[in-house]
This record gives C-alpha cells, structure tokens and sequence, in this order.
C-alpha cells in the first residue's frame, strides 16, 4: 500500500522549508554582514606546468588573462591598495612566469618597470631590477630598453649608485647593434655621477677613440659637450684640445 501526502500538505511543507532556509538566509547574513573582503597580498603563482591551464591550455591566453590579472591585483570590489603594500618578491615569481609564456611581448616589463616602478618605497624594487636586467640583455628586439629603465630607476629613485653601475655595464655590452650610443655610454654617465669623474673621462675618450666613425656627428659632438661641460672643470676643459670648440 503506497502512501500520499496530499496536495494541502505538499503546498505547507513547501512553505516550511522555504521559510527555514529564508531563516538561515537571514541569520547567515548577521553573522557575516560585518566582515570585509581583506588584501591578502599577491598570490603565489603557479607550477609553470600547469600555467596555461589559465588560457585552456592556450600559453599566449593564459599570459593575457595573468597579465589583466597582475595589472588590476590589488584593486577590486572597491578596494585600492598601495603599491608598496605589494610583495615584490612574489611579484617577480609571476613576472618570470609570464615570461615563460611569452617571451617576446614586452606588456609585463612595461608593467613591471613603468607601474610597479612607480611605487613610493623604491627600496623594495631589487626583485623588479633583477628581472629588468634578465629581460634587458636579450639580444633582439628593444629589449635593452628595459634595462636602461632599470638603470633609471636604480640610479634616481633607489638611489644606488653601484647597482645603476652594475646593471650599466651589463647594458654597454648587451649584443645588439640596434642599442643607441648613449645607452653604450651608460657607465660613464653613472661614473660621472659618481664622482669618478677620472673614470669617467677615461671612459668617454676611449669611446671617442674606438667608435667615432661610426657614431652620429651629433652624438659626438653631444659626447664632447658633455666631456668639457659635466666633467672637466672650465680650467681644465679651456687647455684640453677636444673642447677647442666649445671654450
């Protein structure tokens, strides 16, 4: 004998369960109304093995989903966060991994240097140097382009003068002939500013000596200008012959 539960009944008990989970609903959203979604810093990333599962298995899709991703971390669901409240050590993790994915674009040396550059505590740039640097020294595109920022920022906002050194010198021999001459001329610049202005001299006139045939009138005369007008003294550049023409 196979019971009912009639038409009556099925309509009340319908109504009890609706009105017990409107109950949990309601005692759900008490409990939690009071809690705000809270910065938990920057995600480590993932197994370069499993990256592109980002993108469906797609490399370049996964870099741009990542890349949005990276470009807006920080600063959803009406929540802005400071750059120097980011990790940046876990931020350079991703931004080797997306280079992993697509070595060629250059949106994250762009973001890394440009966006994560800009932050107000420079001193928790040396991750972003570092990967500046790897990405500089390739030897195609305008890659050492990315490297002359790292100089920048080394030099003028971190401050360090021997870490702008070092990365200018890795800049001034990166094999590329596309590289302009005052991006070749780095280290003496960083010399100068360091006050080896010696070193620097030595630099400029080797340079001068090695590589004017096959620079730019105008930037030989620009090199000699900065010679005789940043570094000699105007005693000194009056009596040197290479400033003949400019004292």
């Amino acid at each position: 004998m196979v019971m009912s539960i009639s038409v009556p009944h099925q309509d009340k008990l319908i109504k009890i369960l609706l009105a017990f989970a409107l109950l949990l609903n309601i005692l759900f959203w008490f409990s939690v109304r009071d809690i705000d979604a809270r910065w938990t810093n920057v995600p480590p990333p993932p197994n370069e093995k499993y990256a592109s599962l980002y993108g469906l298995g797609d490399s370049s899709f996964s870099y741009r989903i990542n890349s949005l991703m990276l470009q807006n971390l920080g600063d959803t669901g009406g929540r802005v966060t400071a750059l120097e409240d980011y990790n940046y050590e876990t931020l350079a993790q991703w931004f080797y991994l997306q280079d992993r994915l697509d070595p060629v674009s250059n949106f994250i040396p762009y973001l890394a240097s440009y966006y994560f550059g800009s932050v107000q505590t420079p001193e928790v740039l040396s991750p972003v140097l570092d990967y500046l640097v790897d990405i500089g020294k390739r030897p195609y595109g305008e890659k050492w382009r990315w490297l002359a920022h790292g100089v920048f920022l080394a030099r003028f906002e971190m401050k360090d003068i021997d870490k702008a050194l070092e990365m200018a010198n890795i800049l001034s021999n990166v094999e590329n002939d596309d590289i302009p001459g005052w991006a070749r001329h780095m280290p003496a610049f960083i010399l100068n500013a360091k006050g080896e202005k010696e070193a620097a001299y030595a630099l400029f006139l080797e340079i001068l000596k090695s590589s004017s045939d096959k620079m730019h009138p105008n930037e030989v005369n620009a090199t000699k200008s900065y010679i005789c007008t940043r570094i000699l003294s105007k005693q000194e550049a009056v009596q040197n012959p290479i400033c003949k023409n400019i004292y």
